[in-house]
């Protein structure tokens, strides 16, 4: 493979294990972030986006309809593609490149 067939993406992703958590996470996703895309499949959901994702727990928990925290988030999160950045209430992924 050469330089030539290369191309430039993007997209971050995150993907979260199954569950009710899930489902509350991937619905506050597409809240805060507009355009993301949501792939169930089956053990587990994949939220895609373009360049980053806010996680903001503050969706989260009107989604779940119960509290929430950020550790709790990052126990679900199985696996991401781009740079993660983890505050008091939201976890973001952005593309590593990105400002």
């Amino acid at each position: 493979m050469n330089a030539s067939t290369l191309h430039e993406t993007h997209r971050v992703s995150a993907k979260f294990m199954a569950g009710e958590e899930a489902d509350a996470i991937a619905a506050a996703a597409c809240v805060d972030n507009p355009g993301a895309e949501v792939e169930d499949h089956g053990p587990y959901i994949t939220i895609t986006g373009n360049r980053r994702l806010n996680f903001n727990i503050d969706t989260i928990v009107e989604e779940l309809g119960r509290p929430y925290t950020v550790p709790t988030l990052l126990v679900v999160l199985s696996s991401y593609t781009g740079q993660v950045d983890v505050e008091d209430r939201c976890v973001s992924i952005k593309e590593a490149l990105a400002d």
